[in-house]
């Protein structure tokens, strides 16, 4: 009976790291991700914000509309180039569509976010000698 408790033990702490990965990896830095879920969650016809910490990336949040008021989070996570982020949204039965909304609205801000930066000049073609 120990035995089996020990491997069974072994063999789920090994899966651990597989199950701790963020969902959604952006190939962005973590600023503009947490911007954009920021802007999305200042939305005060969508979102009640309970928690926010700038320096760790995290934000608590109520859904406004939902019968019964759960707390959700956003963590991000720093991936050198890129930006994990782990949405976890507390919903009563099977039906998530607070989160696919959630992704949705993130997905419009980080578009206009990216469409609003300035292009990048281009560098002008150096003369390669000969006349």
């Amino acid at each position: 009976m120990f035995r089996t408790l020990v491997f069974s033990l072994l063999v789920f702490s090994s899966a651990l790291p597989a199950i701790a990965k963020p969902h959604d990896v952006y190939p962005v830095s973590c600023d503009v991700v947490w911007s954009a879920v920021k802007t999305v969650l200042q939305n005060p016809n969508d979102y009640h914000i309970a928690g926010l910490s700038d320096s760790m990336y995290k934000a608590s949040f109520l859904v406004i509309g939902d019968l019964k008021p759960l707390m959700n989070n956003v963590v991000l996570t720093d991936m050198g180039p890129s930006c994990g982020m782990d949405v976890t949204m507390v919903q009563v039965g099977s039906d998530n569509s607070n989160e696919r909304a959630f992704r949705k609205h993130l997905s419009k801000v980080m578009a206009k976010q990216q469409a609003a930066k300035p292009a990048k000049p281009a560098t002008p073609a150096t003369p390669t000698g000969g006349e």
